[in-house]
């Protein structure tokens, strides 16, 4: 075989879109993750789901959800999300509605019009103008050294 590729029919989209199926990928602004973007789990607008979610990736929830989420990942809240559940996660960045307890390894970001209703266990958290925070929060003491 030489070292020409010969034009082919079949563009790089066709090829993505077979080998994916129905499943897309979606990013996460920016600023919310530096390193890995990239969301591996959707919860559109207009869906909902009840139940649990256990996996290692980040994940975007645009619709209802109620039940508990286990990830060491990253769970974006969007603005029209509403989420009734216990999580647990790495980093959580709400813009829409959360209603539990919420378990963040890493961090926690409020963004506007964001809402959290609960008990918010989390060694980081910030609250951008507009966002709201209803509950408690226990924020883990940096180890002594």
């Amino acid at each position: 075989m030489s070292g020409v590729t010969e034009p082919s029919s079949i563009t790089e989209m066709d090829v993505m879109e077979q080998s994916l199926g129905s499943q897309k990928t979606f990013l996460v602004p920016s600023p919310v993750l530096e390193s890995s973007r990239e969301v591996v789990a959707y919860l559109g607008p207009g869906v909902a789901c009840s139940g649990e979610i256990w996996y290692d990736g980040n994940m975007q929830i645009d619709g209802q959800l109620e039940g508990n989420v286990y990830t060491k990942g990253t769970i974006m809240i969007g603005k029209q999300a509403e989420v009734k559940a216990t999580i647990e996660a790495g980093t959580i960045v709400c813009q829409g509605k959360i209603f539990g307890h919420i378990n963040a390894k890493e961090q926690t970001s409020l963004l506007s019009p964001g809402y959290i209703d609960g008990t918010l266990h989390t060694p980081q958290f910030s609250v951008e103008p507009g966002g709201t925070f209803n509950g408690r929060i226990v924020m883990n003491q940096p180890s002594s050294m």
